[in-house]
Order: C-alpha cells, then sequence, then structure tokens
C-alpha cells in the first residue's frame, strides 16, 4: 500500500503543475507581462514540487488544495512580477476567487466555520498594512502588491495567528533581502523599484505550510 503522505505529494504537486501550466497562458494576454514560452514547463514544475513538498507536512487533507492553489498562482505571479514588476488583475482576481471558494469547502469538510472569519480578518488586515505603506511610499509599494496581500492575507488568516504574522514579516524581511541582493548586484539603484511579490509569496507558502 502507498504511503498516505505519498500519495499528498503525488496528487497535490500534480494539482499544481497542472494549475500552473494553465494559468500560463493569462500572461500573454498583456504585452507588458507576457513571459518566454521555455519558462512554462520549468515553472509548472515547480509549483508542482513546491506543492507536493508542502502536502507532504500538512495535516488535513483539505488544505492541501490550497497548498496546491498557492504554490502554482505563487509560481506564475512571482515570475511575472520578476520580469515585469507588476501584479496583473486578472491572475490575482482568478487568485482570490479559487481561494475563496477553496477556504468554503475546507471549513465544511473540517466543521471549521470560525476559520473562516479568521481568513477575512487575515486578508482585512494584511491589505490595511500595505495599503498604509503604498499611501506612505508609493513609489515603493504598488497596488499591486497591495491587493496580493489581501489574498495572501486569507490563507495567513485560516492557518492562524503565527502563520498571519510570518507572512506579514517574511514578505518584508525577503523583499529587503531580495533589494539589497539587487543592490549589491549592480543590477539597480537606490532610487530602482523592486519586485516585492516573489518575497510574499514566498513568506507565505512557508507560514501556511510550517506555521498553520
Amino acid at each position: 500500500m502507498v504511503p498516505e503522505p505519498v500519495i499528498g505529494f503525488l496528487v497535490t504537486g500534480a494539482a499544481a503543475a497542472g494549475i500552473g501550466y494553465a494559468l500560463f497562458a493569462l500572461a500573454g494576454r498583456d504585452q507588458r507581462t507576457v513571459l518566454p514560452t521555455s519558462w512554462r514547463l520549468p515553472l509548472a514544475v515547480l509549483a508542482g514540487v513546491l506543492a507536493g513538498a508542502g502536502a507532504a507536512v500538512t495535516g488535513e487533507w483539505w488544505d492541501r488544495p490550497l497548498v496546491a492553489v498557492l504554490a502554482a498562482f505563487g509560481v506564475v505571479l512571482a515570475a511575472i512580477d520578476l520580469r515585469s514588476k507588476l501584479l496583473p488583475n486578472r491572475v490575482l482576481v482568478r487568485f482570490a476567487a479559487v481561494t475563496a471558494g477553496l477556504l468554503l469547502v475546507a471549513a465544511a469538510a473540517g466543521g471549521a466555520w470560525g476559520g473562516l472569519l479568521g481568513a477575512t480578518a487575515g486578508a482585512a488586515s494584511l491589505f490595511a498594512v500595505y495599503f498604509l505603506l503604498a499611501l506612505i511610499s508609493p513609489a515603493g509599494m504598488g497596488m499591486g502588491d497591495v491587493k496580493l496581500a489581501a489574498v495572501l492575507g486569507l490563507f495567513g488568516g485560516w492557518a492562524g495567528s503565527a502563520a498571519w504574522m510570518g507572512t506579514l514579516l517574511g514578505g518584508f524581511l525577503l523583499g529587503g533581502l531580495a533589494g539589497i541582493g539587487i543592490l549589491l548586484l549592480r543590477a539597480g539603484s537606490r532610487g530602482s523599484t523592486f519586485p516585492f511579490g516573489p518575497g510574499m509569496l514566498l513568506a507565505a507558502f512557508a507560514s501556511f505550510v510550517l506555521l498553520g
């Protein structure tokens, strides 16, 4: 008999890879966010590996679809942001809608309806933090980051206060490290804008899987 963690790894990984492969086409609907065709398969594989690894340590089966969606959308959004410094609405809206639907399924399956309140509060509070930062420093924080924060707040709020805090602080930490790295590599200047989305997404995924 195949061990249950292995089944979770394979099923969740395959689902994430398929979703990531399908999402890739959305990047090509705007000339500003087009990704090289050669990236499609590697990004899908990366999404599958991340989701599979996350599923292997995720306790409840109803959280695994959330892991798959976070990995798939996260990989595609991170690639778009790294290349174009944009987080397109057409991807973010789908990310939010799919996540909300899966949270309803998870709440029903686990009888954790209170978790929906946590997810909503997590989304609203993370949105508020990033929106405030965007108002204070619009050159350093775009509205795409603010919208992404709302979606990632759903995951953090559902997984608990530790995961939410990890999403918040980890996003700032990783985003700051990325900016420093770009400066050290002389790929930018102090006045340059840096893609903040990849750090936010990585922090959210790690927090959801490890702290949730």
